[in-house]
């Protein structure tokens, strides 16, 4: 165990199964919907980001990233305490998810939210592909409004330039 391991880990575990679990409760118990929605985008997001470091992982694609637990631990970090995960959800999951959804009736969607099963057993493995295909055509949307954000007034980006 390197020495930036030694302090970076539990760093990272604090803040991930304690800190965002007890603000998580926090939220819940406000009246407030912003902090909602801070902590609900920062779980949708942390599962994004575990379902691509599962794939990672397995493959071994993170041995050949450098610095890769550090970059992990870092933008989990800045996930949980520097409000990353809104800025995540919002430019990257939810245009994803939102064409998700576009594929299904509200007939559909209403069976998801109240029998999920029933949805799965009715759509099965034609939604998964479906779901994967939108995705692919979906990342051409994606780079699309990225690369609109950019270059809109007032970016990072056009400031730089």
């Amino acid at each position: 165990m390197t020495f930036v391991e030694y302090v970076l880990g539990p760093i990272h575990y604090a803040v991930v199964f304690l800190y965002a679990p007890f603000m998580s409760f926090r939220a819940i118990n406000t009246s407030t919907k912003e902090d909602d929605k801070q902590w609900l985008t920062f779980w949708i997001v942390h599962s994004a980001v575990r379902a691509v470091e599962t794939v990672l992982e397995r493959s071994y694609l993170s041995e050949i990233i450098p610095y890769y637990q550090e970059l992990k631990w870092g933008f989990s970090t800045y996930l949980a305490l520097f409000g990353g995960a809104a800025q995540v959800y919002d430019l990257f999951l939810a245009p994803l998810f939102s064409t998700f959804e576009a594929n299904f009736s509200e007939d559909d969607m209403a069976l998801l939210d109240s029998k999920p099963g029933e949805f799965i057993l009715k759509h099965g493995a034609r939604a998964y592909e479906e779901a994967t295909a939108q995705v692919v055509q979906g990342s051409t949307h994606l780079k699309n409004r990225i690369s609109r954000t950019k270059r809109e007034p007032g970016s990072a980006e056009t400031k730089q330039e």
